[in-house]
């Protein structure tokens, strides 16, 4: 049996972000992956200034490490178009980048390894977790039984973690089904900018298309759950009408070439509206597997990253005060409250509000679009 004090449970952007948090703690870390990195994530890919910020703020030198990225492709500006094609360009500030996740993820991870003195398991999958008042047993698909004081859950909208707290899975009741797909030779992509299509044959959903590395732009689609199953919308149809029948789309990919495969996966973004618990006795829960994907967009890097920072942040805590009660974890959940649920109800309510009224969504953006002293800057 090893011990260690602290068990971070996925190696994704919100698990190396909560070792990172973690590096001057004095705590004995494991971090404990499935997968062997480099590993394919499937994502849209672009990740704003949050990432620098978070990372700059646990410590300076590994906000330079990612300046200091050449691989991806830096983002200064961001479209969003109506459903009747009215279009507001916005212009970033902050780094904003577009980057492969299979290189994003694997940076991460490569930056625990060298700047912190965790204890890696790669290509290991978690068969069982027990937990109890006085610690916590985790074992391993190498047969390995690994001992802590707490575990953090940074494992995906599939959280084994999840569901060593709550006992199931039926609580992430919101989710929002989602396609991406590699082209390359599709027209018109600009290196610099996102793109993000509102579209009638996707309510409460939307259609984008950022460049990527290579060459290639990251396309992809995604839809509210419910929203599918009342419309009786085939997401991979929709996918596939929209780039061959759809204008503008039809003549920006008549050459355009698919590298790869469609890929779809599941984004978990009930946080709001689930009463799904993210801590208990010994137990944190980060990024999908805590739900936090923003209701809006579907982006969940950002969430992810900051959930690891606040995690690692309290359980320093933790280890001070020499409590790890249900109670006392709590004290996690205001912070992650704290900071995203108004945000949260605001965007939730937001969505609906044009889901149900998708004239509004025409009329906000053409207003914005033609506002003669509009500032189209986001900070984020």
């Amino acid at each position: 049996m090893q011990e260690f004090d602290v068990i971070i449970c996925g190696a994704g952007p919100a698990g190396s972000t909560c070792a990172l948090g973690l590096f001057n703690s004095g705590l004995k870390v494991a971090l404990i992956d499935k997968d062997s990195f480099p590993r394919e994530k499937i994502c849209g890919d672009a990740y704003g200034g949050y990432s620098f910020k978070i990372l700059n703020t646990i410590s300076p030198a590994f906000g330079k490490k990612l300046l200091e990225l050449k691989d991806g492709l830096v983002a200064k500006r961001a479209k969003l178009i109506s459903p009747k094609g009215h279009v507001v360009e916005i212009k970033l500030k902050g780094f904003f980048a577009n980057l492969p996740r299979v290189i994003f993820d694997d940076f991460l991870l490569n930056m625990v390894k060298e700047e912190t003195t965790t204890t890696i398991f790669e290509n290991t999958a978690i068969q069982k977790i027990d937990v109890s008042n006085e610690q916590v047993l985790v074992k391993t698909s190498l047969g390995k039984v690994l001992k802590a004081k707490v575990i953090i859950g940074c494992d995906g909208s599939h959280s084994i973690v999840q569901s060593a707290l709550t006992h199931t899975r039926e609580l992430i009741t919101d989710t929002c089904p989602g396609l991406r797909a590699y082209y390359k030779n599709v027209k018109n992509v600009e290196a610099d900018c996102l793109e993000i299509h509102l579209l009638s044959q996707i309510p409460k959903g939307y259609f984008w298309i950022f460049p990527s590395t290579n060459g290639l732009a990251n396309v992809g689609i995604g839809c509210d759950k419910e929203v599918l199953t009342k419309h009786k919308i085939n997401l991979r149809a929709s996918f596939n009408h929209i780039i061959q029948n759809i204008s503008p789309f039809k003549e920006r990919f008549v050459e355009a070439e698919l590298v790869g495969d469609i890929k779809g996966w599941t984004i978990p973004i009930g946080y709001f509206n689930s009463k799904l618990p993210i801590s208990g006795t010994r137990i944190l829960l980060c990024g999908d597997a805590a739900a936090l994907v923003d209701p809006s967009t579907g982006e969940g890097i950002g969430p992810a990253m900051s959930s690891g920072r606040y995690a690692a942040q309290f359980i320093k805590i933790c280890f001070e005060e020499n409590n790890f009660s249900a109670i006392f974890m709590k004290g996690y959940e205001k912070l992650i409250r704290k900071k995203y649920y108004r945000n949260y109800f605001l965007k939730t309510s937001i969505t609906a509000l044009y889901y149900k009224f998708p004239f509004l969504m025409n009329w906000a953006i053409y207003l914005i679009a033609n506002w003669p002293l509009k500032k189209n800057n986001i900070h984020k």
